[in-house]
C-alpha cells in the first residue's frame, strides 16, 4: 500500500491570517511529477513559475534554491514516483511538499461531465497557476456528484476552456485541436510536449476555439497534465466519445510522453 502522507522539504511554513496568500489566494505554485526520483521537466515548471509570478508581483527564492530544495524532495519520495508542490506567497513565504503516486493513474482511461460554471476568459487570473484555485476541487466535486471522474470547463462564451486538471485535446479526422491561450487556456507543460509530439506523429496540429459540438462529436477526446499523462475520455455526460474506448492517437501519445502502463477500466459514468 502507498503511504501517501505528504513529504515536506523542511519544516512547515504557519502563514499569518493576515498572509496574502492566506487572505486572496495571492500566490503562485507548480505541481510537478517525479518519476524515478527526478522531478520531470523542472526546467519548464521553475519558467512558468516565473512567469506567472512576475504577472503577479510576486518575488521568487533564487532559481537555485528552488532546483536544489525541489531534488532533494524528490528523493525523498516513497519508491520514487510521485508529485511535489512548490507554492510562493505575495509576502516571499515559500515551501515545498510532495507525496508518492500510484504509477496506475498515469494515462487512465476517464469519464467526463460538463461542469455547470463558467470560468471568463479575461479573468486576471486565466492562465497562471495560483493559489486562487477553489474551483478545481469545487468543479471536481461537482464532476464526481455526475458520477464521472473529471469536469470540463466552457468559458464565457460557451467554447471548451480546459479540464479540471488537465488540457483538453480534439481529434477529429487527422486533426487535433486544444483550445488556445486566448480562451483561457492553461499553458500545460505536457499540453506543449503533446503538441509537438502530435505533429511528429503526422497530425494535423492546431489551437483555436473548440465547441461543444465538436466535443461531442469528436473521434477521439483527450486530457493532458504533468501528473496524469495522457488520459482519454471515454465518455462524456453519459455518452460515449467515437465507440467509448480509448483511440490509438491518444494511447500512442501516451506510450511516447510517458511510457507508462494503461489502465483501461472507467471509473464512474453518468
Amino acid at each position: 500500500m502507498i503511504d501517501r502522507r505528504p513529504t515536506v522539504a523542511s519544516s512547515e511554513t504557519a502563514l499569518p491570517w493576515s498572509d496574502p496568500a492566506v487572505q486572496w489566494g495571492l500566490g503562485v505554485f507548480e505541481t510537478i511529477a517525479v518519476r524515478d526520483g527526478d522531478p520531470r521537466f523542472l526546467d519548464e515548471h521553475l519558467t512558468r513559475l516565473d512567469s506567472s509570478a512576475t504577472h503577479l508581483s510576486i518575488p521568487l527564492p533564487d532559481r537555485k534554491d528552488l532546483e536544489k530544495t525541489v531534488k532533494q524532495l524528490a528523493r525523498k519520495i516513497e519508491g520514487g514516483h510521485g508529485w511535489l508542490k512548490l507554492l510562493v506567497s505575495r509576502s516571499g513565504e515559500w515551501t515545498a511538499f510532495g507525496g508518492p503516486s500510484d504509477p496506475k493513474d498515469e494515462n487512465r482511461v476517464v469519464s467526463a461531465v460538463l461542469l455547470s460554471g463558467r470560468r471568463h476568459r479575461l479573468d486576471p487570473l486565466a492562465g497562471l497557476k495560483t493559489l486562487a484555485a477553489s474551483a478545481t476541487p469545487l468543479g471536481l466535486e461537482e464532476a464526481r456528484r455526475l458520477g464521472a471522474d473529471e469536469g470540463i470547463w466552457l468559458n464565457d462564451r460557451g467554447h471548451v476552456l480546459e479540464a479540471c486538471t488537465g488540457n483538453v485535446f480534439v481529434l477529429k479526422g487527422r486533426r487535433v485541436t486544444t483550445p488556445a491561450l486566448s480562451d483561457g487556456a492553461l499553458p500545460g507543460i505536457t499540453r506543449a510536449r503533446a503538441l509537438q509530439t502530435l505533429k511528429a506523429m503526422g497530425y494535423a496540429v492546431g489551437e483555436g476555439k473548440v465547441r461543444v459540438d465538436a466535443l461531442r462529436d469528436a473521434k477521439e477526446v483527450f486530457l493532458t497534465s504533468s501528473l496524469s499523462g495522457v488520459r482519454p475520455v471515454v465518455r462524456l455526460d453519459g455518452r460515449d466519445i467515437g465507440n467509448g474506448k480509448p483511440g490509438s492517437c491518444a494511447t500512442r501519445l501516451g506510450d511516447k510522453l510517458t511510457k507508462v502502463p494503461r489502465i483501461v477500466t472507467v471509473k464512474g459514468g453518468r
